[in-house]
């Protein structure tokens, strides 16, 4: 196998700035960042972001598109978590870009179900991925179209070992039931998580094999990803890192940039009105 490595630990908001920004608070010039390698992060706990006046905020930018699909998702803490998602989203890119209103972004998805920016064109073109989970909502921009978050919630899973069995490489299996039982479920989510923000950023869903790469998980805390032999990536341009945004939540990003250590993570302040 071939393997890549990278810190484990993502940034705090502090470095990013105090207290939530409002949202109808932008730029009125280019954010300098859109020229530099940097993956900008948002992460919003349900029950702190999640308010009328958030959710109003957010509904008056959505697309009618967007709207409809809301309407379509089967319960309100989905329908809540998409407009929290499609709201930053659209807030995050024009914090970029501010010369574009955040209403005005148009969506697609490419021939894989993955979505990107279709409208309207900038200088440079920027890449999102979005992750919500039962009570989180995170979103990831950058100018690498190699980007891919996701979170999930860690409360509710009884047998770590039964579902690695049906998602996880023969490596993390064992890794896995080398643990003791009280830690199986905290590697679990990180190896759940890693795996998952890996297959975004590649863009190709489901025909990734997902038993033909192993997460890696140093003593140190670095991170890196080994592929079986035929897999066709290379593991030295990956670089990942992981988070817990609550004690009930994990989270991890990847990034495919090649750059050494990887692009860095910016955390922004959730954007409240």
């Amino acid at each position: 196998m071939s393997a890549s490595h990278n810190q484990g630990a993502l940034p705090t908001n502090r470095e990013a700035g105090t207290g939530p920004e409002p949202a109808c608070s932008r730029p009125t010039a280019p954010d300098a960042s859109i020229f530099e390698p940097q993956i900008h992060l948002y992460v919003g706990l349900c029950d702190e972001v999640d308010t009328p006046a958030m959710r109003d905020a957010c509904r008056a930018l959505l697309s009618d598109d967007e709207k409809a699909r809301i309407a379509r998702l089967a319960s309100e803490r989905q329908q809540r978590e998409f407009l929290l998602a499609r709201g930053v989203l659209r807030l995050g890119l024009s914090r970029i870009a501010p010369a574009i209103d955040p209403s005005a972004w148009r969506f697609e998805v490419d021939q894989h179900g993955r979505p990107f920016v279709a409208a309207p064109s900038i200088a440079r073109p920027l890449h999102f991925s979005l992750s919500h989970t039962d009570g989180c909502v995170a979103c990831a921009i950058s100018g690498c179209e190699t980007i891919g978050v996701d979170v999930e919630a860690t409360d509710r899973l009884r047998s770590p070992l039964a579902v690695a069995e049906h998602a996880f490489s023969k490596a993390e299996i064992a890794e896995l039931a080398r643990l003791p039982a009280e830690e199986q479920a905290d590697r679990f989510f990180d190896y759940w998580t890693l795996k998952e923000a890996y297959v975004k950023a590649r863009g190709i869903g489901l025909l990734l094999p997902l038993d033909q790469f192993s997460m890696l998980i140093r003593q140190d805390g670095s991170i890196g990803i080994a592929f079986a032999p035929g897999f066709a990536d290379d593991a030295l341009r990956w670089s990942f890192t992981k988070d817990s945004p609550s004690p009930h939540h994990r989270l991890a990003v990847a990034d495919g940039s090649g750059l050494p250590g990887g692009s860095p993570i910016v955390r922004q302040p959730w954007p409240m009105p």
